[in-house]
């Protein structure tokens, strides 16, 4: 990953600085009547934060140093609000799920989900500033930081909070823009939207792979999880938080059904959030593919790319593609060529390009194979290397290696950097990200803990810290190191 990837996502210093609409912006005014942000919106009792009556947030109403602007919708498990920063007037967004027999015991592993999926900083992953217990009966309008509201939820009023970056744009707001002129669209637009589907699904699929290959799913990926910013970057949202409950129909993969009907019978949803697999997740995002081109497209746009989204959402998981990044790259390949492909096995093959070393030497990234994103050409770092060249260098070679899943040769690069610098703690962290990658638990701990020392204050470290000790069996150690990037983070 690159440097700017690896930056610590911390309130007042985004990696993105989009100001929110004019409306949502400005600041409540002192002694003005205060109202709960329901529908419709009514009065509330001037120390309230919680409505008594419907339990939404109260406009103007303060958590820690987030004041609450305005309601922004509904999921499936919780409710979404725009609010600001207090100091830095930051948008962001507060998600708040109730308590619910269902999924209470399941906050402390999302919680922990929640952690790691951030530690991974994708470019395509909504960076997540905290996910909390908060109890609502704390004292209103505190200013306080979200670390210090935490607490054991063991009432009906503990509920589970995140922050989390605020995007402008759903995926459903998109499509309903393309759609009012898909029968006029000009050729020349036409491709041009194309090839932005393209690049969507791309940055889907990477951040789905991603969270793959470190053993986490999503579990429910429907339109509302999927945000843009309108300059044609997409995030996908709520890793760990939308397996607290299943999607509806038709995104719901086949295999999951019963365990999903099971769940509801039995008011316990944690099986399902164990039976959702990698395949699961390419049946939804084919899904999510197959209706937005359905809205955006004339059916002779996209009809050469239909056997390929019909393998992708087959009622039998093993019939479907072996990866996401094989099914996206078959998807890309009908709607850009509209070439016959062959569907249901390893797809055709194609040449990988190439990814340049610090002398300007090429190295073959891994491609796709029948079973898996398996390695058909090997990364040669011995045999021809140059001369010590700047430890940023190899930083950005083992970015390329780690993004291209190759996280040995990724490891290599990296320790090749530090030894020529090993005073930047954001190196430490990347050699820590691929030996977890690698399943190697206690390299990663060490390198993290290298970051820490180098930069004490880095969030980010303590809270990777935590993710190796967690992986260790070192649980006390691991809960101590994410209060301590809880207490940074504010």
């Amino acid at each position: 990953m690159d440097s700017g990837i690896r930056t610590s996502l911390r309130m007042g210093n985004l990696e993105e600085r989009r100001a929110a609409p004019p409306s949502h912006t400005h600041r409540m005014q002192e002694g003005a009547a205060r109202f709960c942000l329901g529908h419709p919106p009514h009065a509330a009792r001037p120390e309230e934060v919680i409505c008594h009556i419907c339990g939404t947030l109260v406009a103007g109403a303060r958590l820690g140093i987030y004041q609450v602007q305005q309601y922004l919708g509904r999921g499936r498990s919780g409710s979404a609000y725009l609010a600001i920063h207090l100091r830095s007037h930051q948008p962001v967004v507060i998600k708040l799920f109730p308590p619910h027999p269902a999924t209470m015991g399941q906050w402390e592993a999302t919680r922990r989900t929640v952690r790691a999926i951030t530690a991974l900083r994708h470019s395509a992953i909504l960076p997540v500033f905290s996910c909390t217990i908060w109890h609502s009966e704390m004292l209103p309008g505190t200013t306080r930081p979200l670390h210090e509201l935490i607490t054991a939820y063991t009432t009906r009023d503990d509920y589970l909070l995140t922050l989390c970056q605020y995007a402008p744009v759903t995926l459903s707001q998109f499509a309903a823009h393309y759609e009012r002129s898909k029968a006029t669209l000009p050729g020349q637009q036409k491709a041009h939207l194309i090839a932005l589907l393209i690049h969507l699904f791309q940055q889907a699929a990477a951040a789905l792979s991603t969270g793959h290959a470190r053993g986490i799913t999503h579990g429910a990926l429907v339109p509302g999880n999927v945000l843009l910013d309108g300059r044609e970057r997409l995030w996908i949202a709520d890793f760990g938080l939308a397996r607290l409950h299943p999607p509806p129909s038709p995104y719901l993969a086949p295999e999951l059904y019963s365990v999903a009907r099971s769940c509801a019978q039995s008011g316990n949803m944690a099986a399902y959030a164990e039976a959702v697999e990698p395949a699961s997740d390419q049946y939804m995002l084919a899904m999510l593919c197959q209706q937005l081109l359905a809205r955006v497209l004339q059916p002779a746009d996209y009809e050469h790319a239909l056997p390929v989204l019909q393998c992708a959402t087959s009622q039998q998981p093993e019939r479907r593609f072996a990866s996401i990044d094989i099914f996206v790259h078959e998807l890309a390949e009908q709607l850009t060529h509209g070439q016959t492909t062959r569907v249901g096995g390893s797809g055709p093959e194609h040449t990988p390009r190439p990814v340049s070393g610090p002398g300007g030497e090429q190295f073959l990234p891994a491609s796709p194979a029948s079973s898996s994103f398996a390695r058909t050409a090997s990364y040669s770092l011995a045999a021809s290397l140059p001369a010590p060249t700047p430890a940023d260098d190899w930083e950005k070679l083992g970015g390329k290696f780690f993004t291209a899943h190759d996280y040995e040769a990724a490891v290599k690069a990296y320790r090749h950097a530090l030894e020529l610098d090993a005073s930047k703690p954001a190196l430490w962290l990347a050699l820590g990200d691929a030996y977890l990658a690698l399943e190697d638990y206690a390299a990663s701990l060490k390198a993290y803990e290298e970051a820490v020392t180098l930069n004490p204050d880095d969030s980010q470290a303590w809270s990777n810290c935590g993710i190796a000790l967690d992986a260790l069996g070192r649980h006390e150690e691991a809960i101590r190191c994410y209060e301590r990037a809880d207490q940074l983070n504010e």
